[in-house]
């Protein structure tokens, strides 16, 4: 539903959680990876930086160019409907007021240079946080013959303007996963083991 095209906000937690998504198969290749770990500034500074060049060429008899971790961060994106977002029935909001809210990764094994793999995909958490809804979506990408889990991104969303589906003194929540699934870390109040100092590139943002 739109008004003067915008959309009208509105969550249905009971369809949300009930909604089945499709799997969603892809591939990838050494092109892929390449052109990410170039994005993300490797050989910027240096076009043959013996630490970066693995990273996007094939070096000394190496047979493949290794994935940076993060290249993972990219799969989630074959889920969305061609503008980067997840359609989740039951929850419709204004997209011009979505924020990114965080980025969780965990990796089980070195992300391939190529592979066909296959996301699985579910809500890991909703959450009324009064004047906007939080949507936590959940991503499992295996190897698509052997089944073999790579990693798992959750995607964190708040819908501003998407909030108030729920009793304001007992607010909706529900997530799928543990609260201390994250440690807490405690910064000791002592000089550093180790320094290093890096710059961002020109060619950076």
């Amino acid at each position: 539903m739109a008004t003067n095209g915008r959309t009208v906000a509105s969550v249905d937690p009971d369809v949300a959680l009930a909604y089945k998504f499709p799997e969603v198969s892809f591939a990838y290749d050494e092109r892929d990876v390449a052109l990410y770990a170039l994005g993300v500034g490797a050989c910027g500074a240096d076009a043959v930086d013996d630490k970066e060049l693995h990273l996007v060429h094939h070096r000394d008899g190496q047979r493949h160019i290794k994935a940076l971790p993060t290249f993972a961060s990219l799969f989630p994106n074959k889920n969305s409907n061609g503008r980067g977002i997840v359609n989740v029935p039951g929850i419709h909001f204004d997209a011009s007021l979505l924020l990114h809210g965080q980025q969780y990764i965990e990796i089980y094994k070195p992300i391939p240079s190529c592979a066909s793999v296959v996301n699985k995909v579910k809500v890991a958490g909703l959450h009324d946080k009064g004047k906007a809804t939080i949507l936590e979506i959940e991503t499992t990408t295996s190897l698509k013959d052997s089944g073999e889990v790579l990693c798992m991104n959750r995607s964190t969303i708040f819908l501003r303007g998407a909030g108030g589906f729920s009793d304001s003194s007992r607010p909706y929540s529900y997530t799928t996963y543990p609260a201390n699934q994250i440690s807490r870390i405690s910064i000791p109040n002592s000089a550093p083991s180790a320094v290093y100092e890096d710059q961002t590139q020109q060619s950076q943002a």
